[in-house]
């Protein structure tokens, strides 16, 4: 009996190493497991919250990056790949950052430009020059450095949920006309805040003009997908940051299926099994 107790256990290991495998070697080829969008928010060695990535840590994620011949590329070539099958360089991986915060121009973009990388910012339209945020002017120079490109993050950052049809649609399109007079460009895309959505948000997304909407869910972006409920990769700061983004680089299904059983647990009244499942 214990033989075959420890036989089925052998072989369940190495079913489990077989997929773990399978993962590690298949995460770069995008037509197969698709392309992840990575989602920071601050980066700087002053506040300290999982949202607030230390800058030696940014560093060495996008050195990991750059070491690994990841590519970093837009989200109008994004767009393309999805809609018109466009093909992307080998190993592809967008960076976004949501809010707007000030150290993303003074401390994320230096170190994106040390490794050849581009990114989105997701901005804030009512938070423009606000204290802690960027400035129009701030703005303008990242795009003129051609490291980010400056997107919507809708104009108040409210939960678009609780919100009627006509105020969803003054905030995508007051954020769109704003962001569009400073930068002086089509902006089209947007991430929801909070990744908070609903049908009727990601239908009134497209129809205010947007060509991309992008949650927090965790997983990649693939092809046939719904365009306005895009998936993200969220990245935290923690123990072991370059692990854990490693971890959601190449295992972003296991992730995603992790975050998603723990709030499911949640939302049916069992924080305490919620509480024992392992998030990364």
């Amino acid at each position: 009996m214990l033989q075959k107790v420890l036989k089925g256990i052998g072989i369940l290991v190495v079913l489990i190493a077989f997929i773990i495998g399978a993962f590690y070697v298949t995460a770069p080829i995008y037509s197969l497991r698709g392309i992840p969008v990575l989602n920071y928010h601050q980066v700087n060695d002053e506040k300290f919250s999982p949202l607030t990535m230390k800058t030696s840590d940014f560093d060495a994620q996008m050195a990991y990056l750059h070491n690994q011949g990841y590519h970093a590329i837009t989200l109008n070539q994004l767009y393309n790949y999805l809609q018109h099958n466009v093909a992307l360089p080998e190993k592809p991986v967008v960076i976004t950052f949501d809010d707007g915060y000030v150290d993303n121009y003074e401390e994320a973009m230096p170190i994106l430009q040390k490794y050849g990388m581009k990114a989105t910012l997701f901005m804030i339209g009512d938070s423009i020059g606000a204290p802690g945020f960027l400035n129009a002017e701030q703005l303008k120079a990242m795009e003129s450095n051609h490291i980010f490109d400056v997107e919507s993050h809708t104009y108040t950052h409210k939960d678009l949920r609780s919100m009627s049809g006509e105020a969803v649609i003054t905030e995508f399109t007051k954020s769109k006309q704003l962001l569009e007079s400073v930068l002086g460009h089509p902006v089209e895309y947007i991430a929801y805040p909070c990744g908070f959505t609903t049908p009727q948000v990601d239908q009134l997304a497209q129809a205010t003009g947007y060509r991309l909407a992008f949650t927090v869910d965790t997983g990649n972006v693939n092809q046939g997908e719904n365009d306005f409920n895009l998936d993200r990769v969220p990245v935290f700061e923690g123990d072991n940051p370059l692990l854990s983004m490693k971890l959601r680089l190449h295992y972003v299904e296991i992730i995603g299926g992790l975050w998603a059983l723990r709030d499911f647990l949640r939302d049916h009244n069992q924080p305490t099994l919620a509480a024992l499942v392992p998030l990364f």
